[in-house]
């Protein structure tokens, strides 16, 4: 019998797919960089949406920058958006379009100085030192007049006063408070605006319970 030689298998070696290596480190590159420029460009008050958090000095716009809530750096909450503000009007107003959301404490206004439809103002909720809340209408505070001042809401069943309604600035300036709630037994004015605080004055008609 002839020897036939064994025929000589041939391997194929995968090839390394050197490629891939380059764009992965570009792409981890990539995300550093948008990053790094999300953390350190200044807020753009028109791409901020309600419920984002911000850090910095309000009064430092540079300062302003977006980060993520529930972080410690977090030092404000946009509660609300108001567009085509100037500001001018604001110099005059002293933000008081921000009194419509209760938790507002200050605002961030972004724009020109003059034209109406200029500028961007965000309303803040401030997350580290927030101003005094307002009761709702039907909670209950404690104790004497004095004691109801603190704004501290209790139980119902053991309070002193009830809130009947919360009359805003514009009865508040008209000295007709509470005249439409006639079970009011005791008018308790309440005012914001101390330390750059949103400028607002509210009367909370009560309910005497005891």
């Amino acid at each position: 019998m002839e020897d036939h030689p064994t025929p000589a298998v041939e391997q194929t070696v995968p090839q390394k797919r050197t490629w891939l290596k380059p764009v992965i480190v570009l792409g981890v590159i990539g995300a550093i960089v948008l990053l790094w420029i999300f953390d350190e460009t200044p807020v753009t008050a028109s791409r901020t949406e309600v419920g984002a958090c911000l850090k910095g000095d309000v009064d430092d716009a540079e300062s302003v920058r977006n980060v993520e809530c529930g972080t410690p750096e977090a030092n404000f909450k946009v509660v609300g958006k108001q567009d085509g503000k100037s500001e001018g009007g604001l110099m005059i107003s002293g933000g008081s379009e921000c009194g419509e959301y209760p938790n507002a404490d200050l605002y961030y206004y972004q724009g020109r100085r003059t034209t109406a439809d200029g500028g961007v103002l965000l309303c803040l909720e401030n997350l580290k030192n927030p101003g005094a809340r307002l009761p709702a209408v039907g909670d209950c505070l404690p104790g004497d007049a004095f004691a109801a001042k603190k704004l501290e809401t209790v139980d119902c069943a053991g309070a002193h006063f009830k809130v009947l309604a919360i009359e805003k600035e514009s009865e508040v300036s008209t000295g007709t408070t509470c005249a439409s709630v006639p079970a009011t037994d005791m008018k308790l004015t309440w005012t914001s605006g101390v330390g750059g605080l949103i400028p607002r004055e509210h009367v909370l008609c009560l309910d005497e319970l005891k």
